[in-house]
């Protein structure tokens, strides 16, 4: 079944697979160059493991009354605690 008209049933992928694949591609391929060049110096430093370990978060502004509750329930397709 497809979802969001993307025609891809994101189910069948396993996220620890993915997420274990994008951690050790960070670890060999790209922390070695943020470390060589200094990126740390003047951007962000090197990400640690518990950044990809950790769950995402999301920051939601809006104005008084402009949907940001209905936003929230529309994606997650219920009610939620807290409203």
């Amino acid at each position: 079944s497809s979802q969001g008209g993307s025609g891809m049933d994101l189910s069948e992928f396993n996220k620890d697979v993915i997420f274990s694949g994008l951690k050790r591609l960070y670890r060999k391929k790209i922390r070695p160059l943020e470390l060589s060049s200094k990126y740390g110096h003047f951007h962000s430093p090197p990400l640690s493991p518990s950044d990809f370990d950790s769950k995402p978060m999301v920051l939601l502004l809006g104005q008084y009354s402009v949907g940001k509750t209905s936003f929230i329930r529309y994606l997650l397709g219920r009610d939620f605690p807290g409203q």
